[in-house]
């Protein structure tokens, strides 16, 4: 596809990494000369330095072979700037990155079908929201119009299937597991796929059978009674709204004091404490002691960490950072924090979804890059149809998870086949989308 991207920022340069891994026609616009210079040396693309609110930098870039315009830059303005003008030109389809909710509601935006607006922060809550509403998750998704779920499980000493091939062990007929993530590194199951205490299980699965996984991996199942929030802002008034409309006890952290007023304001009947979360006096008064997840959302990465570390320390069973500095992720989850939040992956992730929404139903970025989960639709011509899955011939390191005909939802087996109009959930590398895509006929 041809793909234009305006912004290289942290989010554009990473979103700009993973499309080049897809071997796009990809064309970059940045207004700042040391990032283009910096990109030039770095990337595998069409750099040009200019304004992308500008007709005359779009001009010469965009008409209709443009498949996909994306504007992701720091400014709002220009986003929507920028994107106007390249749906003028012929860009078939534009994706903006949209900060202030203000802006979401622009109304030259929303009444285009073909402009996708997007804001990182309800971005985050909602996937802390999932998180937080499964608190034995270090990570979880759903797919296949909700019956199914992929999630990623800690392994701990009781689980019941370390230092055994997979092979020999016997998995609940409801889950399969997809691979593991060790030290950072993730890897498709195969056969002798051998699990460790300490390693992270990615497992795909029906949603009311998760209990049988849960115990094989020896994780206990958890309730949430009590959240405590940490810093205050758009991410966490939607998700302490959000988590208090379920009949969660929600209580807040917040050191700036006009900030906090304005919590307590607007967040009704949610107890709001002004202090410093890294205090174990103010962790003390909202209650540390009877919480069971607390999440630590302050504009400060350490200040987040240290948090974590805290509450970890005080006996609460599951903590989340946010970090917006993605390489410290697999450090973090090394000293005993259960899950991290990164912004930028999460915004990342989700354009990514939209570039892709025309061949899969889903499609995830798993580790950083490491994996792709896709659902597609099994298209008459596939030549997979009617072809046992122990005989199919998949691409290397490609994995079929799941199958939903009609309203079954079927974890497969080598003897299962797949029928026209399936949707087929699939494990794979990036770089094998358009092969499987061939493959099913898309």
């Amino acid at each position: 596809m041809k793909i234009v991207i305006a912004g290289l920022g942290a989010t554009g340069y990473y979103l700009t990494e993973i499309l080049l891994k897809e071997n796009h026609d990809l064309i970059l616009i940045e207004r700042d000369e040391k990032r283009c210079r910096s990109a030039q040396e770095q990337l595998d693309a069409k750099i040009i330095q200019g304004d992308a609110a500008d007709a005359i930098t779009l001009e010469p870039l965009i008409d209709e072979t443009t498949d996909i315009f994306i504007a992701v830059t720091s400014n709002d303005e220009a986003n929507v700037v920028a994107t106007l003008i390249a749906r003028k030109f012929g860009a078939q389809k534009a994706i903006t990155r949209i900060n202030d909710p203000a802006n979401l509601i622009h109304p030259l935006l929303t009444d285009d079908p073909r402009v996708y607006v997007l804001n990182q922060e309800m971005i985050v809550a909602k996937d802390l929201g999932r998180l937080v509403g499964n608190p034995t998750a270090d990570e979880i998704d759903f797919f296949a119009k909700g019956k199914a779920e992929m999630i990623k499980l800690h392994v701990t000493k009781d689980s019941k299937a370390l230092a055994t091939p997979l092979k020999n062990i016997k998995m609940p007929s409801s889950w399969l597991l997809i691979g593991i993530i060790r030290n950072g590194t993730f890897r498709i199951a195969k056969g002798d796929t051998m699990i460790a205490t300490g390693d992270q299980a990615l497992l795909i699965g029906k949603t009311e059978k998760r209990e049988e996984i849960e115990k094989l991996m020896g994780v206990k199942a958890q309730s949430i009674n009590r959240v405590i929030l940490v810093g205050y802002n758009e991410v966490s008034e939607t998700l302490a709204k959000k988590l208090h409309g379920k009949g969660v006890e929600v209580r807040l952290i917040e050191e700036d004091r006009k900030i906090a007023e304005k919590a307590a304001a607007e967040l009704h009947d949610i107890l709001v404490f002004h202090g410093d979360g890294t205090s174990e006096e103010i962790l003390k008064q909202a209650g540390i002691d009877d919480a069971e997840y607390l999440v630590a959302l302050t504009e400060d990465d350490e200040n987040n960490v240290l948090i974590a570390l805290l509450a970890k320390e005080k006996g609460v069973r599951r903590v989340v950072a946010l970090t917006h500095k993605a390489q410290y992720k697999k450090i973090i989850e090394k000293i005993g924090i259960d899950s991290v939040v990164n912004p930028r992956t999460a915004m990342v992730d989700e354009i990514f979804r939209r570039v892709h929404q025309e061949h899969f139903s889903e499609v995830n970025i798993l580790e950083g890059g490491q994996g792709q989960m896709m659902e597609i639709v099994a298209k008459e011509k596939s030549k997979l149809i009617g072809v046992s899955l122990n005989k199919a011939k998949l691409p290397k390191s490609t994995l079929i998870g799941a199958i939903l005909r009609e309203d079954n939802l079927i974890i497969p087996h080598g003897d299962d086949s797949i029928e026209v109009g399936d949707h087929v959930v699939v494990f794979s590398t990036q770089a094998k989308l358009a092969e499987i895509r061939k493959l099913f006929g898309s």
